[in-house]
């Protein structure tokens, strides 16, 4: 996690602050990146309902820690370019999509029960983690970009070990398990997605939240920080530290409630709380009333993130549990680089306090339609 937030924050400071492009070629750039990993995360998702999750994630962490150097000897020796951010951004997204959906499902395989409680410990952790990588990026302008890059290939290498720790035993594919089958077993685990009605609706209702909550997060924001209040690399990365301390924060104060009872009420109740925070973003307040909503961003992101992965880690059926969460963690990482072109076009169109209304809108929509069209205002978590 820390290599993916430092990727994250690194694809968009070469972008904004280095190549200095405009939004609508850094939303182009943001949905090119993503589009090799979301085929992958659906195949990601249909083998690791078969393969043993522990030496799968080992080899992929392999796998990782070889465009990063690749990238640092380019900038080395041929410079940095639009095209070489948006190569770089495909290897390392394509990877990390492929091995997303057996590391959520492995959770299963090697919790004891208290699902809720783990996503909570889970998504802390690694997002406290995940600080280190945005602080490293934020220090480019000392250390280099060369540099941070080779950093980063370590972090990658050092997530093999960690999951190595993991017993062989946890993580074997069951006995009676079939040989894969991918294009099959996709269809199949759709075809179970569709059977289950709540799991169908968070996954849907999440898929139009991230749209434009990620979307802006990845593109209207940074233009905000850098062009409103004038950032550099480092101030963007406190910010990103700040807004991620409040993710963490709030997950921190889940952990008194877990098991929630009504996580499906909380999610939409987090809708309308976005209104508020998106509308003073709109109005580019003083830097420390900006701060203060960077923060409850990050609580209302943290909140929203667990809380649906919550209903869907609980409610996927076990035997397609994989599958269905590839189909989650792809609605919920698709519709960033999306809202991202579509946001980056409105930036260049309109202004930068243009691209946080149709988010504002998009709340509202999604608190009505969850009250009125499913039962997650309703609906009770375990017995």
């Amino acid at each position: 996690m820390a290599g993916i937030n430092l990727q994250q924050f690194l694809v968009t400071w070469m972008l904004v602050g280095m190549l200095a492009e405009p939004g609508t070629r850094v939303g182009l750039a943001q949905f090119l990146i993503a589009l090799p990993g979301f085929a992958l995360m659906l195949f990601g998702g249909s083998i690791g309902d078969r393969r043993d999750g522990r030496s799968l994630l080992i080899g992929l962490h392999l796998m990782a820690f070889a465009p990063p150097l690749l990238m640092a000897v380019g900038v080395a020796t041929l410079g940095l370019s639009y095209l070489t951010v948006i190569l770089f951004g495909i290897s390392v997204a394509a990877v990390a999509g492929f091995s997303e959906p057996p590391r959520s499902a492995l959770l299963n395989r090697v919790t004891h029960g208290h699902i809720q409680t783990t996503v909570v410990l889970s998504t802390t952790v690694s997002a406290s983690i995940g600080l280190a990588g945005t602080w490293l990026g934020g220090r480019i302008d000392a250390f280099g970009l060369e540099w941070v890059l080779i950093s980063q290939a370590m972090l990658f290498g050092t997530g093999a070990l960690a999951i190595a720790v993991i017993a062989p035993g946890l993580t074997r594919m069951p006995a009676n398990a079939r040989p894969s089958r991918p294009l099959s077993e996709l269809a199949d685990g759709l075809r179970v997605l569709w059977r289950t009605p709540k799991v169908r609706d968070v996954i849907g209702l999440n898929f139009l939240s991230s749209i434009f909550n990620a979307g802006a997060w990845f593109v209207v924001y940074p233009f905000l920080v850098t062009r409103a209040y004038a950032a550099d690399a480092a101030m963007l990365a406190i910010l990103v530290i700040i807004f991620f301390t409040g993710s963490i924060a709030s997950n921190l104060g889940l952990l008194r409630f877990v098991p929630m009872a009504r996580p499906g009420r909380l999610f939409l109740i987090m809708q309308i709380t976005r209104v508020v925070i998106f509308a003073i973003l709109w109005a580019q307040p003083p830097l420390w009333l900006m701060v203060l909503a960077t923060i409850g961003w990050g609580m209302n992101m943290g909140i929203t993130s667990t809380t649906a992965r919550m209903m869907v880690q609980s409610g996927a059926p076990e035997a397609h549990r994989s599958r269905v969460l590839s189909v989650f963690i792809l609605g919920t990482l698709s519709a960033a680089p999306l809202g991202a072109i579509l946001l980056g076009t409105l930036v260049d169109l309109a202004s930068v306090r243009a691209g946080f209304i149709p988010g504002l809108l998009a709340s509202v929509v999604i608190f009505i339609i969850g009250i009125t069209a499913t039962t997650l205002w309703t609906d009770r978590e375990g017995p």
